[in-house]
């Protein structure tokens, strides 16, 4: 097992209770086919989309000059139900010395594709020596998700993701949903984002309402919880709502922007 600043320890963490686990070749994550990981009308709830995603750009970025990296912006597209489990395919389209950008597909076990996603990363310095161990503890880390969900309540819940009635939506931080900076995980903020935007088209329209697409950018280290955030409805034509999402820490600083279309 491996437990550091980098990488936590995934058994008193959210990612370890989802059933992620990766491939032997360590490029692709799966996600197995799991009721509490949908939302009611059968679509992976899409926070648990987000944390799929974001820990699918790992596939992309290991080997040899694996460097620590956080992201700086993630865009998810959720395009249809799936059938059976997930599996991630990664694609490194460029990488630079400070950052590069990963394009990740999700398809199901009928081959079908689910969601799509485009990511920028952020470097925190230069790959190791050839002499450094980076690239063994990140295979150790990713050797510690055992494939099976451990969720007894959708994602959401077991958050505490909380509608407070004014508009705003909250969410408290702790060491079960950090990433290895002790910030808010990015997989984590966009369930959070996720939430509120839906959240706030429901109230708008009196009825159920799905996010079909998010760009969520991490402006600064979410570090001081609770979070708040209190969407505002840009557009609704009756099919598609454009809602902005700021995320603000406990101090009222915004840390997380993010832009969401709602069906």
């Amino acid at each position: 097992m491996v437990s550091d600043d980098l990488f936590p320890d995934v058994r008193r963490h959210v990612l370890g209770r989802l059933g992620l686990s990766f491939d032997q070749g360590r490029s692709a994550v799966r996600l197995p086919d799991e009721p509490v990981l949908l939302d009611a009308d059968g679509h992976v709830n899409f926070g648990v989309l987000g944390v799929l995603l974001d820990m699918g750009s790992s596939g992309a970025l290991a080997g040899e000059e694996f460097s620590p990296w956080v992201h700086a912006d993630i865009t998810v597209h959720r395009l249809r139900a799936p059938q059976g489990s997930l599996s991630t395919t990664a694609r490194t389209l460029r990488r630079g010395k400070r950052t590069g950008v990963v394009e990740l597909d999700v398809h199901d076990a009928s081959g079908a594709l689910v969601a799509a996603s485009t990511q920028q990363i952020a470097f925190l310095g230069p790959p190791p020596e050839p002499d450094s161990d980076m690239s063994e503890r990140h295979g150790a880390f990713q050797s510690m998700f055992d494939g099976r969900c451990h969720l007894t309540e959708p994602l959401p819940e077991y958050l505490g993701i909380r509608d407070d009635g004014d508009g705003t939506w909250s969410m408290d931080h702790g060491p079960d949903r950090t990433n290895g900076m002790s910030g808010l995980h990015g997989g984590v903020a966009t369930t959070f984002v996720d939430a509120a935007a839906a959240g706030a088209v429901e109230r708008l329209r009196g009825g159920p309402a799905r996010t079909v697409s998010a760009a969520v950018r991490y402006l600064r280290p979410a570090l001081h919880g609770p979070f708040s955030v209190t969407p505002e409805v840009l557009h609704d034509d009756g099919h598609v709502s454009v809602v902005r999402t700021p995320v603000l820490d406990v101090e009222g600083t915004l840390v997380i922007s993010a832009d969401v279309h709602v069906a």
